[in-house]
């Protein structure tokens, strides 16, 4: 992430949750929408501290496998009655939350937001929404059934400069768009051979598998998730999402015809999915 995302994701983050809450319900002065966290690390963390200048709103449960990560967030946005959880569906249970913000990995995605509609909670979750193209169809039957508000972090929609291509461009001042090309450098090397530790009596692995196959633990897969092809789909299903969907919103387009790409492991070698890569997809 650069440093000119920050006001940018801010204030997008702030209208999907006024927007999430406020939409099935007019909210009094004196309203505070109650919300819970599933997924306490550095994201979920993140995003409660863009919320804290927005709609007026406590944080009033925390919930993640790791109990330093959840008790951490609790101290930093919590209040003295704010709790804490292992297990996401005791947020879910609770009738007293509106919303919930949803940082976990990407296969946990899906049933938590299913989960938490379905609960009659409005629903911010992290990108990507699915892990896999096949988990699509139940989660769209789930939430239009639900009726309830789905946001997923995908706030290049909201930045001016996005916003003012797209009118250009519909405007037919480019004339015929024939290619899009997007790149990103994440710099992988920093991270090379890092593997990060963890106190494992404080944490639940077996609830962080969830739908996974199950293994011994391993202190980078789960530090370092998004690069197993269990928990998310490495650069292709991380950053390449934001550009990707920007692309489809700019050419009025949604799935492409034909695609193809290639990948290798040019420096995080020790784990499983491509760092570096390129796709076309037409």
């Amino acid at each position: 992430m650069n440093s000119s995302e920050g006001p940018h994701r801010r204030q997008f983050v702030r209208a999907a949750l006024a927007t999430a809450v406020s939409y099935g319900q007019i909210l009094g002065a004196n309203d505070r929408i109650r919300l819970g966290l599933i997924g306490a690390g550095g994201r979920g963390q993140y995003l409660l501290g863009q919320l804290q200048t927005g709609e007026p709103h406590e944080n009033v449960a925390f919930c993640d496998v790791y109990e330093p990560r959840r008790l951490e967030a609790k101290a930093k946005f919590g209040t003295a009655d704010s709790r804490n959880y292992n297990d996401y569906r005791e947020i879910l249970d609770r009738k007293d939350i509106d919303a919930v913000v949803i940082a976990t990995p990407d296969h946990w995605h899906v049933p938590m937001v299913i989960d938490s509609v379905r609960a009659g909670k409005d629903v911010y979750c992290e990108k990507p929404v699915t892990r896999t193209i096949e988990e699509g169809p139940r989660l769209i039957v789930a939430v239009r059934e639900s009726k309830r508000v789905v946001q997923i972090g995908l706030q290049q929609r909201s930045w001016e400069h996005f916003a003012q291509a797209r009118q250009e461009i519909l405007a037919g001042r480019l004339g015929q768009v024939t290619m899009i090309r997007t790149y990103w450098f994440q710099n992988h090397i920093p991270s090379m051979g890092q593997v990060p530790s963890f106190d494992m009596s404080k944490l639940d692995w077996k609830r962080f598998l969830g739908s996974a196959a199950d293994r011994p633990f391993d202190p980078d897969q789960f530090g370092n998730w998004r690069w197993y092809w269990d928990f998310g789909g490495g650069a292709m299903t991380d950053l390449f999402v934001h550009w990707v969907d920007v692309a489809h919103w700019i050419m009025g387009a949604d799935t492409p015809t034909r695609a193809t790409a290639t990948g290798l492991k040019a420096v995080l070698v020790q784990r499983q999915t491509p760092d570096t890569m390129s796709a076309s997809l037409a």
